[in-house]
């Protein structure tokens, strides 16, 4: 029988350093140990809001082809009708995407997520309630948001490998998690700041200006707030998507950007 082999992230790393230097340390003076230990909390919880930086564990955020490819990926959904009228823009545009969906709007919408699938596009899971603070919470919620996700879609007939966490932020708790679950975390790198479609205003001109090569980018498939911001969105997603396309990149599915699968059809 294989045994799986526990993955050590850097922040255990560095706090096995930094716990012996603090105890080496209280016998030269005690304040270098507060100091030391400040030093690592610090260390942590900037890290969270950095992921890209691997240091509490694995996560991927941009894809390494080095060829001018990127990828879409659309969290918070799906949603009714934004979700539909993004799919004809796809369609229309002959572009994939990857929908990071949470499992409370699954619940809501399987026909929609089977549509999804149908027209070619990925799943992935964005956590059930898709808590903003859900990085803050126990082990226990954590996992119980991630795997209850996951029975949903594996409900409707998906089994997805990968994981967004909402707003993305992780912590030490999350890799150890998704090891047991199997899967992995994934973010992005360009994003537009729209605060989940509540500024879609130059949406596209803010990505255009800043995308690049193997960038993973995040929009949103949700309603804006405001009525009259729904057909601006969708005229910025198209903006987007002929944008890319002018500057040379390549949407590509984003299995195909990172070379790792992003879910399984089929699995009950």
């Amino acid at each position: 029988m294989k045994v799986k082999q526990k993955n050590i992230s850097p922040a255990q790393v560095a706090g096995i350093i930094i716990l012996m230097s603090a105890a080496v340390s209280f016998f030269i003076n005690p304040l270098l140990t507060i100091a030391f230990a400040l030093f690592y909390v610090i260390l942590c919880v900037a890290a969270s809001f950095f992921p890209e930086t691997n240091f509490l564990g694995p996560v991927i955020n941009r894809g390494k082809t080095g060829k001018n490819l990127v990828a879409l990926t659309f969290d918070d959904g799906p949603a009714q009708p934004v979700t539909r009228q993004i799919l004809d823009l796809l369609d229309r545009y002959a572009v994939p995407a990857t929908f990071f969906v949470t499992g409370l709007n699954a619940v809501r919408m399987p026909e929609i997520i089977k549509e999804i699938i149908t027209r070619g596009h990925a799943i992935g899971n964005h956590s059930f309630h898709h808590d903003p603070f859900l990085m803050l919470r126990s082990s226990k919620v954590i996992y119980q948001e991630i795997s209850n996700a996951q029975e949903v879609l594996q409900n409707i007939g998906v089994y997805t490998l990968a994981f967004r966490p909402p707003v993305g932020i992780v912590n030490p708790k999350l890799a150890p998690l998704l090891e047991k679950l199997d899967m992995y975390c994934i973010t992005f790198s360009c994003r537009a700041v729209d605060a989940g479609n509540r500024r879609v205003k130059d949406l596209s001109r803010k990505i255009l200006k800043k995308v690049k090569a193997d960038d993973i980018i995040l929009l949103h498939d949700v309603e804006p707030h405001r009525e009259e911001d729904s057909q601006i969105l969708l005229k910025e997603i198209e903006n987007l998507l002929s944008g890319l396309k002018a500057k040379g990149l390549k949407v590509v599915p984003l299995s195909t950007l990172i070379g790792k699968e992003i879910m399984i059809e089929g699995e009950n």
